[in-house]
Formats: C-alpha cells, structure tokens, sequence
C-alpha cells in the first residue's frame, strides 16, 4: 500500500465543506482564472491519491502514467473530482487528459458550459445540475434501482439471480446492428508508444516491432484502465492499445450479437496494426473477445503473431461441474470487493451492459487458431473459492483451444494491479519466444 494514503473511506472524495469551497471559488472567479484555480486542486488531488505529502511532486505538465497513477488511482481520483466539482465524469478522464494541466483545462471547459447555461441573474447555483447546485451534470455512471435490487440479491448470496437480472434487463438497452457498429465504436485509446523504426536497423524486426492490441473485462467496472499499469511498463518498448467496449455510457447502445461485436474489433484491428505483426490481449472475459477476433481475423488472411490470455475463464465456467457452486459467487463477490475497497462507482448503465454482453456470447465455443496462445494464471484464488483437495490446481482458469500455461503472482483481479510487473514480465517473454 502506497505511504500516506488515507482510508478508503476518507480518500475517496473531498470532504462536503471542501468541494463547496472550491464550487463558490469557481463561480465567483472570473473565467479567465478558473482553470488556474482547477489545476491547483488537480495538482492537491493527485498528490493524495498517490500518498505524495508535497503537491510539487504533481508537476503540471507531467504524464499521470510517468507519475505512478494506475488503473485504481485513477478511479480514485476520478471520484474525488466528481464530488469536488459537481460534475460526473467518464471513466476514461486520466487516459483522455494525461497531466495535471490537460486535466484541469477539461474541468474548466465543462464547467465553462455550465455555467453560461444559467439564467441571466440566476448564478451558478440555479444552472441545471451546475457545481454550486451540489448535484452532479449528467457525464458518466450513477447508481439506480437496477443497481439497488442487485446489490440486494448478492448481500443474500443469490448471485445466480442477481446475474440473471441483469440478462433479463439487458433487454431493454437500445442495440445497434453491423450497419451501424462504425457509429457506435468507442475510440480506441494508446497507453503506450514504442521505438519508432527509424531510430535503428535493429529494430526492423524483431519483438520490439509487436504491437499489443488489448481487450479490457466485460464487467461492470470494466473499461480500459485495467490496462494502465501494463501500459505505463511498456512505455518506450512497444506501441500498446486498448479497445474499448460500448454500451457503458448511459447514451450507448450495445451490439446486437456477437458477430457485429466481434466484426467491429476486427475492423479496427486491421486498421492499427497494418502490415506490422501484433499480439491480442484479453483479461477476463476480454480474453473471449481477444480469441474471437483472432479467428476471424485469421480467417480474413491477417494472422496475428501471438494471443495471450489472463486470467481469462470460458463462459461455460458457471455451469462446468466442479466450478458450478463458487465461479459466479467468487467472481462477483471479488468486484463487490473493489468497489467497496476502492470507492468505486458504476451505474444502472454499466450493469446491463455486463449483462447484454453475458447474453451476446451465451453459448459461445473458442475456435481453433494458429496463433500461439498463453493462458496466464492467477496463483492465488480470489475470496469464496472452493478448492478441491482432490484436484487443488482446478479452481485456475482453463481454456479449451491447444496453449501454454504461465502461472503468476496475484488473483483475477490483482495481476494487473499490484502484481502487474511479474505479469508484464511474462508477456515479454511470450513476445520474446515468437520473435
């Protein structure tokens, strides 16, 4: 745990009193020092988040990565600036504002908007949902009844029923079919950049060259941040890329089937990498999305060099005899943990989502592929596990198409997180083996 971190309870937000202070700072400033006033809090959150005493060590300009921000940080902060401000902001705010500044220059825009919506005379305070207003403007996830009837079946321990809820109102998500998945793709995001090829002969070829193409979990606190830690080690050594999914805005559909999802990917697959060789990723679920593209991306001709899955399950897992009575209660119970843990948030929206996508691939089947696959293993089980003494590796995470196995440091969801240097380190070494 990072020094001078305070509980999750405390951290997560700023105090009431403080966001008030700072929403009347920011509607009586003059717009010119808005911002300026923005990064100073920006620059005051960062350092907590990250257990920093000196806001100095925040510099304005600096990349969140280089600074040490990951995938739960940046949660973190995320949160705080939405109590702060009064406004809700998406779960890609580090990636889509990478510093301090860039950060705080958004803030200042969005506020900007809101309060030159306010009637003349009104203020601040009467603009709808404006940061006086102590109600947040309508920008990313909140909870519902969806989410209430849910977090109620999982503290009865009916997690079969609360996943079937989410299935069942899956239903009601408006969907999009091949003809218009361009229209509703979520843009992909580059955590990483690599060696450009001019820089040496050396690097013409060679695992350098690899780029990695990754797919984020299906949950409903998934997205691409579960890849920042991976992204921030790979900086300078290879391009690195996250393809997220839609349908976690409340304005988002979601696909229709599968084939439309998988096409989609496909699509956009084809257009980064080129005629340069690449290697799939997929956490989780995502590990389905990843083989299921690179079958058909096989199938179009475009063979990618390598696939790795972590910690990724089948979705027969919850119904395979042996693993019937604990998956979905270990599962589920682990993401309870981290929202709990972490003062995350998620929303009506990103619940049915992890459901419509549940329903997408209900039934699917991994096809054979020619790429060569890693299947990295989490060491440890994740709370509620039951492990067979019989049998004390079967609770691991299994796939059914020809692989090779690597088991790392860490559970499902902590190999990415705080053991995420051992799994990187595995990556590279698959990389090294197909160069």
């Amino acid at each position: 745990m990072r020094p001078g971190r305070r509980g999750a309870a405390q951290g997560a937000a700023a105090s009431r009193a403080d966001a008030a202070a700072l929403r009347g700072r920011l509607a009586a400033a003059p717009d010119e020092q808005r911002e300026s006033i923005l990064l100073e809090h920006v620059r005051q959150e960062v350092a907590a988040v990250l257990g920093h005493r000196d806001v100095g060590t925040v510099e304005a300009e600096r990349d969140f990565g280089e600074l040490g921000l990951d995938s739960l940080t940046a949660v973190e902060l995320r949160n705080r600036l939405n109590t702060a401000t009064g406004l809700r902001l998406p779960a890609t705010l580090t990636f889509d504002h990478p510093s301090a500044a860039a950060l705080a220059a958004y803030l200042a825009e969005q506020l900007a908007k809101i309060l030159a919506a306010a009637p003349a005379g009104g203020g601040a305070s009467t603009a709808a949902g404006g940061p006086a207003a102590g109600r947040p403007t309508a920008i990313g996830p909140q909870e519902g009844p969806l989410s209430e009837l849910y977090q109620a079946l999982c503290a009865r321990d009916n997690f079969a029923a609360a996943a079937q809820l989410l299935v069942v109102a899956s239903a009601l998500r408006p969907v999009f079919g091949a003809a218009d998945s361009a229209r509703h793709a979520v843009p992909t995001l580059q955590l990483a950049e690599g060696p450009k090829l001019t820089e040496g002969p050396e690097l013409t070829e060679g695992p350098a060259r690899h780029r990695l193409i990754c797919f984020p979990a299906m949950s409903a606190i998934s997205g691409p941040h579960e890849y920042a830690r991976l992204g921030t080690l790979l900086r300078g050594e290879r391009d690195v890329f996250v393809l997220p999914s839609p349908g976690y805005d409340e304005s988002d559909h979601v696909p229709i089937d599968e084939p439309t999802y998988i096409e989609m990917h496909v699509r956009e697959v084809t257009r980064l990498v080129g005629d340069e060789p690449f290697v799939l990723v997929g956490r989780s679920m995502g590990g389905v999305v990843a083989h299921a593209v690179a079958a058909e991306l096989e199938n179009a001709g475009i063979t990618p060099s390598g696939l790795v899955l972590v910690d990724s399950y089948p979705p027969e897992s919850a119904t395979r005899e042996g693993m019937a009575d604990w998956w979905l209660t270990a599962m589920i119970t682990g993401m309870l943990d981290r929202v709990d843990r972490y003062q995350m948030v998620w929303s009506d929206a990103s619940l049915t989502t992890m459901g419509a996508y549940v329903r997408v691939f209900n039934g699917w089947q991994a096809k054979p592929v020619a790429a060569p696959t890693l299947l990295i293993r989490a060491a440890d089980p994740l709370r509620r596990t039951i492990i067979d003494p019989a049998d004390p590796d079967g609770w691991q995470a299994y796939w059914t198409t020809p692989h090779t196995t690597v088991d790392v440091p860490g559970e499902h969801f902590s190999i990415l997180e705080e053991h995420s240097p051992t799994t990187v380190a595995a990556i590279r070494q698959f990389i090294d083996s197909l160069a």
